[in-house]
C-alpha cells in the first residue's frame, strides 16, 4: 500500500498506461498476498505459501538487478530516500526480505525432506 501516494500510483507525471500497469502490480501482489496468508492457515500449505510470497519479492529483486538496462531508478526524482552505504534503503529492505524468506524457505524443505536431521 506504500505505493498509492503521488511518488507512484498517483503521479501525475507517470503516463496514464505505466499508472494502470502499477495498478496491476499493486492488485496482483494484494492477492497473492492473500492467498499466501490463507495458505498459511491451511495444513500442509507451507511451504507454497512460502514460494508465492517469495515470488513477490524475487519479482522486485530482478526488477533492482535490471534497472540499467531498462533506464529504471530505485527512488523517484526529487524523493528523499535514506541510504546505507549508498545503496537505498528500499533496496536494502526488500532483498534482505528476499534472503531471509528463501532461507525459510529452505529450512521449510530441508524438514520436509529430512524431518530428524
Amino acid at each position: 500500500m506504500v505505493d498509492i501516494n503521488p511518488s507512484h500510483l498517483l503521479n501525475p507525471d507517470w503516463d496514464p498506461h505505466a499508472r494502470v500497469h502499477e495498478a496491476w502490480r499493486l492488485s496482483t501482489n494484494l492477492f497473492i498476498f492473500l492467498l499466501a496468508i490463507f495458505l498459511l492457515w491451511s495444513k500442509g500449505q507451507e511451504i507454497l505459501a512460502s514460494f508465492l510470497s517469495l515470488c513477490i519479492h524475487l519479482g522486485f529483486v530482478i526488477s533492482a538487478l535490471l534497472m540499467p538496462f531498462y533506464g529504471g531508478e530505485p527512488i523517484g526524482e526529487g524523493i528523499p530516500e535514506p541510504e546505507i552505504i549508498n545503496i537505498p534503503l528500499n533496496i536494502l529492505v526488500f532483498f534482505f526480505l528476499f534472503f531471509l524468506q528463501s532461507f525459510v524457505l529452505f529450512l521449510l524443505l530441508k524438514e520436509r525432506i529430512n524431518p530428524k536431521g
